[in-house]
């Protein structure tokens, strides 16, 4: 069993991204949404994302919570 709580966001064209709590709370909005339930196994609702924007999304907060990232390699994300 992995010790990693697990995230699921669903887009608003349905799309669910599933990722661990640290890479999902890379958002203040998320970290909130988190802090409030009672149980992380929930979906959480993104309306106003669809699932293209919300991968983008998702990759910039795993590079962003790599070890070793530098503030210029975040500056220079595409």
């Amino acid at each position: 069993m992995s010790s990693k709580k697990l995230i699921t966001l669903k887009t608003s064209d349905g799309e669910e991204f599933k990722l661990d709590e640290v890479v999902a709370v890379r958002s203040e909005v998320i970290k909130n949404i988190v802090q409030n339930m009672d149980c992380t196994s929930n979906v959480i609702p993104l309306s106003k994302f669809n699932g293209k924007t919300m991968t983008k999304i998702v990759k910039y907060w795993k590079k962003h919570s790599e070890e070793g990232v530098t503030e210029d390699q975040l500056k220079n994300f595409d």
